[in-house]
């Protein structure tokens, strides 16, 4: 606080000498800019190489495509199957995949309500994602 000296106001004035805070306000940020550096705690981690040797391919990784013509034949990667085997031959196929996703090329004038009931056999299967391939 301070104390008026000119004649018009008398005894303490209710003004905030803010130099005193400015300066405590930059003492701090300097020590916080001299310590943080020094509090950062650096982890030292190895990581190991790729390794380089070449490994089998691994079947699982083509991934499973449903086709679909207009005659109403029905191939699972490019191989002929009955509609009934459908179902078992795709739950083979993704007994080990990670990633349980079957893609389905359809004609346009595939009959629309079988290329469904293909969709649900599949998703019953365990197929968890659908795909539709389109043309480019």
């Amino acid at each position: 606080m301070a104390i008026a000296t000119n004649g018009d106001r008398k005894g303490a004035r209710g003004d905030i000498n803010v130099t005193p805070l400015i300066d405590i306000v930059l003492v701090l940020l300097i020590i916080f800019m001299v310590l943080v550096p020094s509090m950062l705690k650096e982890l030292a981690a190895s990581i190991p190489k790729k390794d380089e040797s070449t490994l089998p391919s691994d079947p699982s990784a083509t991934p499973i495509v449903v086709e679909y013509s207009a005659s109403r034949q029905l191939s699972l990667n490019q191989e002929p199957v009955a509609p009934e085997l459908l179902a078992e031959k795709v739950g083979e196929r993704l007994k080990y995949k990670t990633q349980k996703t079957v893609f389905f090329k359809i004609d346009d004038a595939a009959p629309y309500g079988e290329v469904v009931h293909f969709m649900d056999v599949v998703k019953g299967a365990g197929a968890t994602t659908l795909g539709v391939v389109t043309k480019d």
